[in-house]
């Protein structure tokens, strides 16, 4: 039975891996090369053997295949550097040399018609076994050779060569083409079993890896349900805290938003509770944001929510809170902050926001956006119930909005003699 772990991959599947086809370009490479070498030294002592045996031909048969060898020199050096794109037309061409110059050992030296002929068979079967082409390309290249060593032995034909040699001529070529073809054939079936065999490991391995992927994800599922690694309990915390400070930020202006607020008011009270000092409360209100995004939309407002963020950012001290009140409200905290402090630092809060000179028309005299505030301050006295310190700044916040607008109003609490103590509140509660 075929599964997909067992099935055999098809040729298109082995054609499109790069990384096959990358190791065979670099195999072919090397074959290249070392043939390249051989060629150029094999007619290099063909050259010396034939000027020791014949010297009345030497002369031309060094002019006719001294080329040939600069030629395998050549291709050699291109192949070793930089041929590997170029691989398959460069083999082409070095199984090409022996074919020519076997044929003009041919035509130029009487009585080696046998050995020559001999030769044309191994070269074409040594062709196939050391550089398999694809057989479109290696079909080609057998061409090619038929035409250059036929056309090159008849073209220079010797009158000593015997009648019957073109005919042997014509055998031994059919002969070596099959042979070639045969051998190259077999190469093919090779590589491609080969490589069929190694996507197939592939495949297998990447299906283990998978499996294995698949099993790891069921131990971390029970070992988090167990909570028994110590890894995944920290990764927890950590996501738990990336969560919670997510939670507790605004997404539009990135300051605190109303749960941050609740827990540092919360924190801030009962500090000023225990060890007492005192804290203001700025409430800012965008004066008529609404016409701002009503005639220019609601882009052009959370733009002008942004970048009113970033100019309380720029005017706040270290340590105070900066948070996003409601729709156009914001609110800072101001630690050991009294009156004083409060008023200068409230309006230097509104010089800012008019400074930064965002337009809006719609906002007159202004012609950009200002902010009215109300502030408190926070202290023992009112400390206990958090509600009433916003309150009164929210009531602030009004005065100033019927008062004109880009302006501030400091609520001022009751005096400390009208206030019933902490203790006798309690106690009458």
């Amino acid at each position: 039975m075929q599964t997909r772990a067992n099935e055999k991959p098809d040729a298109s599947a082995t054609h499109k891996d790069r990384r096959l086809r990358a190791a065979y370009r670099r195999e072919l490479q090397n074959n290249v090369y070392l043939s390249a070498c051989v060629v150029a030294d094999g007619i290099a002592v063909t050259v010396v053997a034939i000027y020791l045996l014949q010297p009345a031909v030497a002369p031309t048969f060094v002019a006719l295949t001294a080329p040939l060898v600069a030629i395998a020199i050549a291709v050699a050096r291109v192949v070793r550097y930089r041929g590997r794109r170029y691989v398959v037309p460069l083999g082409m061409l070095v199984a090409m040399l022996p074919v020519l110059s076997t044929a003009i050992t041919i035509a130029l030296i009487p009585g080696s018609e046998e050995l020559a002929l001999g030769c044309i068979g191994l070269i074409a079967l040594a062709f196939a076994v050391f550089i398999p082409l694809e057989r479109r390309f290696h079909r080609l290249w057998l061409v090619m050779a038929n035409v250059a060593f036929f056309g090159t032995t008849l073209a220079t034909r010797s009158p000593s060569l015997d009648p019957s040699h073109p005919v042997a001529l014509g055998l031994v070529a059919v002969l070596a083409t099959g042979l070639s073809l045969g051998a190259n054939e077999i190469h093919l079936q090779r590589r491609h079993q080969t490589a069929g065999q190694l996507l197939t490991v592939r495949s297998l391995y990447r299906r283990m890896k998978e499996h294995e992927l698949d099993l790891r994800r069921q131990d971390e599922f029970l070992f988090m349900q167990q909570e028994t690694l110590v890894v995944q309990q920290a990764e927890l915390l950590r996501l738990n805290e990336e969560l919670e400070t997510i939670a507790r930020l605004d997404a539009l202006t990135g300051l605190g938003n109303r749960l941050r607020l609740n827990e540092d008011l919360a924190q801030l009270a009962g500090r000023i509770e225990r060890n007492g000092g005192t804290a203001g409360l700025l409430l800012l209100d965008l004066d008529r944001f609404k016409r701002l995004n009503d005639t220019a939309g609601h882009l052009a407002g959370d733009a002008a929510l942004r970048g009113v963020a970033d100019v309380l950012r720029k005017t706040s001290r270290v340590g105070d809170g900066l948070y996003r009140y409601g729709g156009e409200e914001f609110l800072v905290i101001l630690h050991d902050c009294d009156q004083s402090v409060l008023q200068f630092a409230g309006q230097r809060y509104l010089s800012a926001i008019e400074a930064a000179g965002m337009l809006h028309m719609d906002n007159p005299p202004y012609g950009v956006v200002t902010a009215s505030a109300g502030a408190t301050e926070l202290s023992q006295v009112n400390c206990v119930d958090v509600d009433i310190p916003l309150h009164d700044a929210d009531e602030a916040l009004y005065v100033a909005k019927g008062n004109g607008r880009n302006r501030l109003e400091i609520h001022v609490p009751a005096e400390p003699a009208d206030v019933v103590p902490i203790n006798t509140q309690l106690a009458a509660s």
